[in-house]
């Protein structure tokens, strides 16, 4: 199948974030990723949501997608309140896709990254 394919498939068809999702109010100080990980998942290429993750499926520290891999809709509506996106967004948006637009429509996600830093790293939630 076509790479176009898969994403009209559904790689994007979250628009919020899951009620765990790390980065959705409320959830990080839950979570505590470290500085560094969030770093990384920043500046990664992608990020799927972890609900679509195959954590029976792990070979030699890397994970698998599941049957319907997707992109998590917190951090891509966090990034997108930046004007940032990482690089699969990018491609989607590109490709007419994804329209950022719609992400995170009860605004649910971290409005910053400080707002999410400070979750994360000190347990103080927005």
């Amino acid at each position: 199948m076509a790479l176009t394919n898969l994403w009209r498939a559904g790689m994007f068809d979250l628009k919020r974030p899951c009620a765990s999702c790390p980065f959705r109010k409320g959830k990080g100080s839950a979570f505590r990723l470290t500085a560094q990980r969030l770093a990384e998942i920043r500046r990664g290429v992608s990020f799927q949501c972890h609900k679509t993750v195959d954590y029976d499926a792990w070979d030699d520290d890397i994970k698998r997608q599941g049957d319907r891999p997707q992109q998590c809709a917190g951090l891509m509506a966090l990034l997108h309140r930046h004007r940032e996106q990482n690089q699969i967004t990018q491609v989607a948006v590109r490709m007419g896709v994804l329209d950022p637009a719609q992400l995170d429509p009860k605004d649910e996600a971290y409005a910053t990254w400080r707002d999410a830093l400070n979750a994360h790293l000190r347990g103080i939630e927005p």
